[in-house]
């Protein structure tokens, strides 16, 4: 693909749809410096993409018209129609949602497991966030907790260390691990300090920290490191917890991401402290964000009997047709949908093998413009098109769907 990419009058950077944080400033594939070096996640993107494709029924190339109408066929005799996947911009999930409504099919994000977690606690019990810039400005202390988010989100640290805060002393600053991995892409003169949790795994730790920064446990009867930890989060004039859900895959993460935010609500009452739950990538922000603002409820949704309805805890297994849409890589096929017939709107190469009739799609911030929203939920950013190409956006092709739905009916 980068091959490819030189033959056009590139820009020196692009908007990244490849991770939640939508970076402007890394340099275009196949230029100098490298995209590898910039920012892996990127690279994996780059590299994940196809040239062409055509349309295709059951492993035979046919054009779009042939493929839009048995795509709207096999969605018309479908009783239980899943539209899944959800990987692409604001555009496209205006579209996915209008097509599930017009043939009352559920709807669900790949990832939304993950989001969920975050999702939870917020409903629970509500929670204090922070945007990427602020972040960046202020926060004199920066918790990381669990896993390595620069797994997902290469740049992260990058994004919140340099260039040096306008309104904190580079000298002050710190960087924390608590329950974390040491990063894999730490930048240049920040250095990561894991806390000492004295044998506690990360949810006795983070109910030890609250006790100790709520005053209801005495440092004495706790481990000296988050002690320690403790007093300097209830001294910093701005501190930031950072989290990835998706590096919480364990059972009861929400109770843990729900932890994390009543510790916020709790060391704001004597000083000022932000989260920053990571999401974003696969455009399940993205997803999750349309639904809300068009229906009121976040993903998973059912349009089954006319009327939506919010399904925290689907259970997807008696789909008989399988919609899945992906613009962006990333997206974990589901194992339970390996048998049933599928209908894949992916970018070339991302179709599902199987996948009875694949329609190519454009790539946002590649091959067409679009609109993502951004790991911290408040920006969406437009991601312009880098090069001209015959692939239709993703909504265009879920619009002729429900046009050749229309027609058939």
């Amino acid at each position: 693909m980068a091959a490819r990419m030189s033959a056009f009058a590139a820009p020196a950077h692009f908007v990244c749809a490849f991770c939640g944080l939508l970076c402007d400033d890394l340099p275009f594939p196949g230029g100098d410096p490298d995209l590898q070096a910039a920012c892996p996640k990127a690279a994996e993107g780059w590299a994940a993409l196809r040239e062409g494709g055509a349309p295709s029924v059951d492993g035979v190339s046919v054009d779009e018209a042939t493929a839009l109408r048995a795509a709207a066929a096999a969605l018309a005799r479908a009783r239980r129609p899943l539209i899944g996947g959800l990987g692409g911009d604001v555009q496209m999930m205006r579209a996915a949602l209008a097509l599930a409504d017009r043939c009352g099919a559920r709807i669900a994000h790949a990832g939304q497991a993950a989001a969920q977690r975050n999702l939870f606690a917020l409903q629970g019990g509500g929670g204090v966030t922070t945007t990427l810039a602020e972040a960046r400005n202020r926060a004199d202390l920066v918790v990381l907790v669990g896993g390595d988010a620069t797994r997902r989100f290469p740049r992260l640290l990058e994004r919140l260390f340099v260039p040096a805060p306008p309104f904190v002393e580079a000298g002050r600053r710190r960087l924390v691990l608590l329950g974390a991995e040491r990063p894999r892409r730490l930048p240049a003169g920040v250095a990561a300090e894991p806390v000492d949790c004295g044998g506690l795994d990360l949810f006795d730790a983070v109910a030890a920290l609250r006790g100790l920064c709520e005053g209801r446990l005495d440092a004495r009867m706790a481990p000296v490191g988050l002690a320690a930890l403790a007093a300097e989060m209830r001294a910093s004039r701005y501190g930031l917890l950072v989290w990835a859900a998706a590096e919480f895959d364990f059972a009861g993460a929400d109770l843990l991401v729900g932890q994390l935010q009543q510790l916020l609500v709790g060391l704001n009452r004597e000083t000022r402290w932000a989260g920053l739950p990571l999401a974003g990538s696969g455009g399940d922000l993205t997803a999750n964000a349309v639904a809300a603002w068009q229906t009121g409820f976040a993903l998973p949704l059912d349009f089954a009997g006319g009327e939506v309805a919010h399904d925290p805890f689907a259970d997807q297994s008696d789909a008989d047709l399988l919609l899945w849409l992906a613009a962006l890589p990333g997206l974990p096929f589901p194992e339970w949908a390996r048998g049933v017939p599928t209908v894949a709107l992916a970018a070339p190469g991302l179709a599902p093998v199987g996948a009875r009739i694949v329609l190519p799609v454009a790539v946002p911030g590649v091959h067409a413009g679009g609109h993502l929203v951004r790991s911290d939920g408040v920006v969406t950013l437009y991601a312009p098109a880098q090069f001209a190409s015959p692939l239709p956006a993703a909504a265009q092709v879920l619009a002729r769907i429900a046009a050749a739905l229309e027609a058939a009916a």
